[in-house]
């Protein structure tokens, strides 16, 4: 009887917690990873990356000596900006845990340790992956590994609180933009002062810094009210995470929801002209800037593309900016198709060539600022680079990009029609009325 009241405590009841999250998402992978997987794939790819990884130690590939100090950097803050805050909180704690400071905030600082411990475990097995590169290429030793590890857990840490600070304060598209641009910011703060890193001393006073952030972030973090319901759906999205690649095509890792609000409240029409396709291409916007997983994918494109046609020289981003493009075309033909097939739409009577005019005019309205703002990119390139007369390249290559944009959106809708006859041809089926129709105009 002790005993169950000994472990009846805020701290014991949080790490029992912890082995029954970490229980289920074992109970979940061991569903997938049966004998027949562990023989023909997982043990294999142990094998054969094993390997990879002594070779890498024993016969350095040539591409070592071109990687640069800030790849290092930028693979940690990769790994490290990705995670959330846990607290490991539970819908019954509302009954009465959450009524008492002395059962919530021993709760929230066991869960805050945690996420430490697992951000200081994940930044280590990245400096252990990446020990060949550092040891070989840049010449760290041991010491200087662990320091760098144990600064990059210290800036994963401060990062969920952060994050968690702006999902607890903004909702919708609002929180989306104010994440990513709160990650790309402590990316570009950390990479460059990792860079500019020269000394010992340095690097104590950037790990002191870390240090007090997090624990200022922590302080405020424990003080903070209100944020129970935050946290039971922080921890229902953590599950998903860990669950959603085995149960993504199986239908069964459901998008957690973020709230009554939609993402996104476009009340206004997005084009003056009211059209049937206008609407069409309308619907198809709203419901794509509506869904996170999209709007992340967008960002991602973005951040991809802005990248490759700006991390090259000139003329090699300037042959990328093109390609970028098309596979972004393709990419946003594909989540039209993919919309088109949905019942709601399917059951629709549309107008004839409805569906295919509003298909570019809402991809166009996607992909037009996208390949704008990789022109953007490139224009800045070419500014630092050469400078003076360079600059003008900012202004004229976004007025490039939306000329050759439309015109990249016509050959790939030139291309997507042709594809579509003869994929018909080849199998005998008689062209429809709209089709009919639009060879008679087109003669």
């Amino acid at each position: 009887m002790n005993g169950g009241r000994r472990h009846f405590r805020p701290v014991p009841l949080v790490l029992s917690r912890i082995v029954f999250f970490w229980g289920e998402v074992w109970k979940c992978w061991r569903l997938t990873l049966d004998w027949t997987v562990q023989v023909y794939i997982a043990i294999p790819a142990l094998f054969i990356g094993a390997n990879m990884y002594r070779d890498a130690w024993l016969h350095p590939p040539s591409w070592f000596a071109a990687v640069p100090r800030q790849t290092v950097f930028v693979l940690l803050a990769a790994a490290m900006l990705r995670a959330r805050a846990r607290t490991f909180a539970d819908y019954g704690d509302g009954l009465f845990l959450r009524r008492s400071a002395r059962w919530t905030r021993p709760m929230i600082a066991a869960g805050l340790a945690y996420t430490l411990l697992v951000r200081l475990l994940t930044a280590a097995a990245v400096v252990a992956l990446l020990a060949p590169l550092l040891d070989l290429r840049f010449g760290w030793d041991a010491a200087t590994g662990a320091a760098m590890a144990g600064a990059a857990a210290l800036l994963g840490y401060a990062w969920t609180l952060v994050r968690d600070g702006l999902e607890r304060r903004r909702s919708g598209w609002r929180r989306v933009a104010a994440v990513w641009v709160a990650r790309l910011m402590l990316m570009a703060a950390w990479v460059a002062g990792m860079t500019a890193i020269r000394s010992g001393a340095s690097f104590g006073l950037a790990l002191a810094a870390l240090i007090a952030a997090s624990c200022l972030l922590t302080w405020l973090r424990l003080r903070a009210k209100g944020t129970f319901l935050h946290e039971v759906a922080a921890e229902r999205e953590a599950y998903s995470a860990c669950v959603r690649f085995l149960l993504m095509e199986a239908g069964g890792a459901r998008s957690v929801p973020r709230g009554r609000k939609p993402l996104l409240s476009l009340r206004r029409n997005l084009f003056r002209r009211r059209g049937t396709r206008e609407r069409i291409a309308e619907l198809w916007i709203k419901a794509k800037l509506r869904d996170p997983e999209n709007v992340q994918a967008l960002l991602t494109f973005a951040a991809i593309g802005s990248a490759a046609v700006a991390l090259p020289p000139p003329g090699l981003g300037l042959a990328v900016w093109p390609v970028s493009g098309l596979f972004a075309l393709f990419w946003l033909h594909g989540q039209w198709k993919q919309w088109e097939g949905e019942r709601y739409v399917a059951m629709l009577p549309w107008p004839p060539l409805a569906l295919r005019e509003a298909e570019g005019i809402g991809r166009r309205a996607l992909f037009l600022p996208l390949f704008g703002l990789w022109g953007l990119a490139l224009g800045c390139k070419i500014g630092l680079l050469y400078g003076g007369a360079g600059w003008l390249a900012v202004p004229l290559a976004p007025a490039v990009g939306w000329a050759a944009g439309r015109y990249l959106d016509s050959v790939v809708s030139v291309y997507l029609q042709f594809r579509k006859r003869k994929r018909k041809a080849q199998t005998g089926e008689r062209p429809s009325g709209t089709e009919e129709e639009e060879a008679r105009e087109n003669a």
